[in-house]
């Protein structure tokens, strides 16, 4: 369309068409970030990736922004993750904290760019990231890797406006104790319990909970049918579950079988045994007692209107609402009392 403007419009036409168009774009970008969602009242959930390890045009690998009490905070930073945050313009400089559920590359990929991101949309304080044992090894590691990038922008822009104190980031190590759920942050009315959930061999790995103003949203991260999970996510009004199609991924490992691509069929058999249905992902709403159930995390990528069947296919949810999850979904849960309110993208 812009080209077809410039084209009708002639040379002198298409100066005021640039300018038009620059102007617009200069106006979004003062018009700031979503801080209403900071503080309004409700528990605000914004899914910035529902996608998984494997290329999906419309999905980015593993992302969950939790925004109340006046901060954000992020659940797994996957891959193209931070970009859909950007373009929804979530207010990344109120980001209080990351919480990574395990360190599967798909959950842990964009960690660098939510941190230095965060840092250039204006935050001010030192970045704090959660997750299980291993996150020192993990924070430090993409620290080291940003070192240089840091250097480069405050020498370029100044102090005044990339504070250096906001360059640390501060791990901590997850506790809990035989899967016992353990609160790890109080904030502004805020608590997140984290607890763990069955991914192995990855392990430790974990889900979180998140309850603010008499209102919850559970995230499963990566897991298999999860007794933790259950007890954990009990009376929650949301619970964000990851889903895998088993048996489309047994047929494609078949296949590959068939064909004597003996790896790829290997590597597609072993994802089953640690991940969970739909089927399943909808007993654990029901044995939890949960409002909604939001799939996210969708393996394998499916096109369309295909998508909506093969993971809704045969399930019977009973009194639990089902929601595919999209990148782009926003969940509100307002404060005192039980409603839902769901904005898709």
């Amino acid at each position: 369309m812009l080209v077809l403007l410039m084209f009708l419009a002639g040379p002198l036409g298409c100066d005021r068409v640039v300018d038009r168009v620059v102007r617009a774009a200069a106006d979004r970008a003062a018009g700031g970030a979503r801080t209403d969602l900071l503080d309004n009242g409700s528990l605000n959930v914004f899914l910035c990736g529902t996608g998984s390890p494997l290329a999906d045009p419309g999905s980015a690998s593993a992302c969950t922004l939790v925004l109340a009490g006046g901060k954000a905070y992020v659940v797994d930073v996957g891959l193209g993750s931070q970009e859909v945050a950007q373009i929804a313009r979530m207010p990344r400089a109120s980001l209080g904290g990351i919480f990574l559920t395990h360190f599967h590359s798909d959950h842990i990929g964009e960690l660098g760019e939510w941190a230095m991101q965060s840092w250039v949309a204006g935050r001010q304080e030192p970045l704090d990231i959660y997750g299980p044992e291993g996150v020192t090894r993990v924070v430090n590691g993409f620290k080291q890797a940003y070192s240089l990038d840091d250097v480069y922008r405050i020498d370029h822009h100044g102090l005044e406006y990339l504070p250096r104190n906001a360059t640390d980031w501060i791990p901590h190590p997850v506790p809990y104790e035989n899967g016992v759920g353990q609160v790890i942050l109080e904030e502004n009315g805020l608590t997140v319990t984290a607890f763990a959930v069955d991914h192995e061999p990855v392990s430790p790995a974990v889900g979180y909970r998140f309850d603010y103003r008499g209102r919850s949203v559970v995230i499963s991260g990566d897991t298999d049918k999860s007794p933790n999970l259950v007890q954990n996510a009990e009376g929650a009004d949301v619970l964000i579950h990851e889903v895998l199609l088993k048996e489309i991924l047994l047929q494609i490992s078949q296949i590959q079988a068939d064909e004597g691509r003996d790896r790829m069929s290997k590597l597609a058999a072993d994802v089953v045994d640690y991940h969970t249905s739909p089927a399943e992902a909808v007993e654990i709403a029901q044995q939890a007692g949960v409002g909604m159930l939001i799939f996210n995390h969708l393996v394998p990528p499916v096109p369309g209107m295909l998508r909506n069947f093969l993971f809704m296919r045969g399930l019977e949810p009973g009194d639990v609402e089902v929601v595919l999850g999209e990148d782009g979904m926003l969940i509100e849960l307002p404060g005192g009392s039980s409603e839902i309110v769901l904005e898709s993208p």
